[in-house]
């Protein structure tokens, strides 16, 4: 995840891809375009999921199923933990906190990248097949 790097690159990955695209013959970019709808993933839908759910379901969306695997066992655990009043419950509730805040602020460049990335791998394959 490159919650980092500046939108601008994005945006110039995202031209750049799209040029390379364009300079496909015909059924290579019909075939990319068609693989291009099915596949990728809408920013507003991953943020929505960031916003209202917890416990990771916004991975799931991304097919980061290992990180909501954590996530949901880490916000179980620490439900538990409160439940049987463990003060240590505080400290994995403030950890899934500090690690779920970037997600949501960066959530629509989040689903961006993860849609340019998905875009790189279809025209790799259209491209050399």
């Amino acid at each position: 995840m490159r919650l980092f790097e500046p939108i601008e690159q994005l945006e110039e990955n995202e031209d750049s891809l799209r040029k390379q695209v364009n300079a496909l013959p015909e059924a290579q970019k019909k075939e990319f375009y068609k693989r291009q709808s099915e596949e990728l993933k809408d920013p507003d839908t991953y943020a929505a999921l960031n916003w209202f759910f917890l416990g990771g379901f916004h991975h799931c969306y991304l097919r980061k199923y290992a990180l909501f695997s954590f996530e949901l066992i880490l916000l179980t655990i620490s439900i538990i933990g409160l439940v049987l009043e463990y003060t240590n419950s505080l400290f994995i509730i403030a950890f899934l906190v500090l690690f779920e805040l970037p997600q949501l602020f960066f959530s629509q460049k989040i689903a961006r990248q993860y849609n340019y990335d998905v875009s790189c791998d279809i025209f790799n394959e259209v491209s050399r097949g």
